[in-house]
């Protein structure tokens, strides 16, 4: 079944709106049908999951996370960097001691 709504928006949302559909290549129709679609799924995803989490607040958890990991790669290189220099020295130290028997 169709129907038809009419409904009054704001010059600038509507301005906003045009903007979108001129870059989308979209009819105002479509684009306001496509927007309530979106709309009532993530009304319905909110209301049958308690886990539902916004897409912003999804997307900032993910930065957090790449930002984390990124600097866990960054330490795991400075402890392989440091465990070279160790041995390195170790070996140089147990080189001194054995020269020092000789002297």
């Amino acid at each position: 079944m169709k129907g038809v709504i009419s409904l009054r928006l704001s010059a600038s949302l509507l301005e906003e709106i045009d903007r979108v559909c001129r870059e989308e290549g979209k009819s105002r129709s479509a684009f306001i049908k496509e927007a309530l679609r979106h709309y009532l799924q993530h009304v319905q995803r909110k209301g049958n999951s308690e886990g539902f989490v916004p897409f912003l607040e999804y997307k900032k958890v993910n930065e957090e996370l790449r930002e984390a990991l990124r600097r866990i790669a960054e330490l795991e290189a400075l402890v392989a960097e440091l465990r070279k220099e160790n041995e390195s020295l170790r070996k140089e130290l147990e080189g001194g001691r054995r020269r020092r028997w000789f002297f």
